[in-house]
């Protein structure tokens, strides 16, 4: 990680501090708003990532299997029509 030698050490603690300072001065944190429709974006790509596996999982499934029994004919209900006898 560090240099083999002393001078290598120096250098990259040197290179460090300077990369430090250079982030510290010029980042700045961004808006809400940004940080908002990122979070909107992020959300709209998963959603799209698991609807399109969730779609290729159900079209590579083998068809479910249809077990033929026999028929089972009920007997109709009586109909009441509303008029009392």
């Amino acid at each position: 990680m560090f240099g083999s030698t002393k001078v290598g050490h120096m250098a990259q603690i040197l290179s460090t501090a300077l990369l430090g300072q250079v982030a510290g001065n010029e980042l700045v944190p961004p808006d809400p708003d940004k940080i908002e429709s990122y979070g909107h974006l992020i959300i709209q790509v998963l959603v799209g990532i698991v609807t399109i596996w969730a779609t290729i999982r159900k079209a590579l499934q083998k068809p479910e299997t249809v077990v033929k029994g026999p028929a089972v004919v009920l007997p109709p209900l009586p109909v009441d029509d509303g008029r009392a006898e």
